[in-house]
């Protein structure tokens, strides 16, 4: 079957299994890069917040021989397990007064997501754009989070100036740096995914947040690059491997950066998905100077 027909099935089996305990509706959602993602809304009676499953993963696993029945059934298993179990209060986010202690920023690429910034309040930093959500929960696995837009601001009577003074304040708290040597990370892998790995002759790290999504915006923390070129006594290369993390390499001084920028392409065009990527450049953090730049 086709795309529309997959989505067509899933909507109407998932809807008997279910019955008239929830109701079932799919939506097409803008995310990052200007990707569209359709989404399935389960909401139940009486409980104020649904959680959004994307088909298009499970529409490729079943171009790939997985039975519907089975796909059902992960669908299932997924909703069950993201099933909100009381009402949200929707005051945590209305009154800012309580928001304002979840309010967390995210990196995206600037020019990749003009759409969306046209109708969020967000800074360019460089060629990304800095973003703003309202963090409900998160884990290793998942977040669950509410994308300000300019017309929250209105209700919350605030501007976008607070709004970037609480990310600042709270995106460390909430979401708190992890660096690790890309050798540690290989070495943990199951041996059938590792294979023989060929280290990198120059010492390198991944640098994200403790549960590894939307980490790149880690580099945003105050003082933090500072603090990891201070103990290196170095400045830094970081590469953007993606939303989630960056890769940082030690360096001794301004390099020829094309090597680095070749495999920055080389993991977006061959290993990302289109709304996962962050930028196609290289960048330098000067010890001295403390200040980040761009490399083309």
């Amino acid at each position: 079957m086709n795309y529309q027909e997959f989505l067509n099935d899933v909507q109407t089996q998932l809807s008997f299994r279910l019955g008239s305990s929830a109701s079932l509706k799919l939506q097409t959602i803008l995310k990052n890069n200007g990707t569209h993602h359709d989404g399935l809304i389960i909401s139940r009676p009486g409980v104020n917040i649904s959680p959004t499953i994307y088909l298009t993963p499970y529409y490729h696993r079943y171009l790939d021989g997985v039975n519907m029945e089975d796909i059902y059934t992960d669908i299932l298993t997924t909703y069950q397990r993201h099933l909100p179990q009381t009402d949200f209060d929707i005051t945590s986010f209305t009154d800012y007064r309580k928001a304002a202690g979840r309010i967390v920023m995210r990196l995206v690429n600037y020019e990749k997501n003009q759409q969306l910034l046209k109708e969020v309040p967000h800074f360019r930093y460089l060629d990304f754009a800095i973003i703003f959500y309202c963090l409900l929960h998160t884990d290793e696995q998942n977040q669950a989070n509410i994308l300000i837009y300019h017309k929250h601001l209105h209700f919350w009577n605030i501007d976008t100036d607070t709004l970037y003074q609480a990310a600042c304040i709270n995106t460390p708290l909430l979401l708190p740096y992890h660096m690790e040597n890309i050798r540690e990370i290989i070495q943990k892998l199951p041996a059938e995914e590792s294979g023989e790995p060929e280290f990198p002759s120059l010492p390198m790290y991944v640098l994200s947040n403790h549960t590894n999504l939307y980490g790149a915006s880690v580099i945003l923390y105050d003082g933090l690059l500072q603090q990891i070129s201070e103990h290196f006594g170095k400045d830094l290369i970081l590469l953007p491997s993606s939303i989630h993390e960056v890769l940082i390499l030690p360096a001794d001084g301004v390099e020829d950066f094309s090597p680095y920028q070749a495999i920055v392409r080389d993991v977006n065009e061959t290993q990302l998905s289109d709304d996962e990527i962050l930028s196609d450049h290289v960048y330098y953090f000067s010890k001295a100077d403390g200040i980040l730049t761009l490399q083309k």
